[in-house]
C-alpha cells in the first residue's frame, strides 16, 4: 500500500486549523472529546497539554504527504503501561480529505506505533452505534466488537448507543501498511 499520509506531531502553527475542525458540527455530533464548542482559550489550554507530554496522551497530526497539510488527528488516550492498552480516536477534519483511505492509513499507523514503540497489547475504542462508516473502518483494520453500551451517550436531546471495540497486538497484521 502507498502511504498517502503519514503521522506527525501537532505544533502550535496547526491551532488555528484544529480549532475550527472542533467548531465543526459533524465532528462535535460523531466525537466524544468535544460535545460544546471550543474556543480559542480551550483549544489552547489542550494543545499546552499535549505539546509537553505523551503520557497519558499522545496526539498525532495526520498529514497529506503530497501537500504536507495537515488534515486530521489520531489519538492515544488513557496509555496504560501497566496493563498495556490504550484508547483510540481519529478524525478526520477536512472535509475535502474524506473517503479517500486516510484514516485506514492513520489508523493503522497509529496502532503500529502503539503496538511495536509503546510495547502496548490492547488497543480499544468507543464509537456511535450510528456512525456506521467509523464502526465498517475499524472491523477492516481488524477490531472486533467488545460490546454494546446501551445508552451512554446523551446527543441532540437522546439517548445513543456506543460500540465498545478493540484490537490485540496478536492480531494485528503490520503488512497492510
Amino acid at each position: 500500500m502507498k502511504r498517502t499520509i503519514k503521522l506527525r506531531a501537532l505544533t502550535k502553527q496547526d491551532i488555528d486549523k484544529t480549532l475550527l475542525w472542533h467548531q465543526q458540527d459533524d465532528i462535535r455530533d460523531l466525537y466524544f472529546g468535544h460535545p460544546y464548542p471550543v474556543n480559542q482559550e480551550m483549544e489552547e489550554l489542550w494543545y499546552a497539554k499535549i505539546l509537553t507530554s505523551n503520557i497519558p496522551t499522545t496526539v498525532f497530526g495526520v498529514e497529506e504527504v503530497e501537500t504536507q497539510l495537515l488534515i486530521g488527528i489520531t489519538m492515544l488516550k488513557n496509555i496504560n503501561l501497566v496493563n498495556r492498552n490504550a484508547e483510540f480516536a481519529i478524525y478526520i477534519g477536512d472535509v475535502s480529505k474524506r473517503g479517500k483511505g486516510y484514516s485506514k492509513q492513520a489508523t493503522l499507523q497509529t496502532i503500529k506505533f502503539a503496538f511495536y514503540s509503546l510495547g502496548l497489547n490492547r488497543i480499544f475504542l468507543k464509537v456511535l452505534e450510528r456512525n456506521t462508516i467509523a464502526v465498517e473502518l475499524y472491523k477492516k483494520v481488524g477490531f472486533i466488537k467488545e460490546g454494546l453500551v446501551r445508552q451512554s451517550i446523551f446527543k441532540n436531546n437522546q439517548f445513543e448507543n456506543e460500540l465498545l471495540m478493540s484490537i490485540l497486538k496478536e492480531e494485528f497484521a503490520p503488512n497492510e501498511l
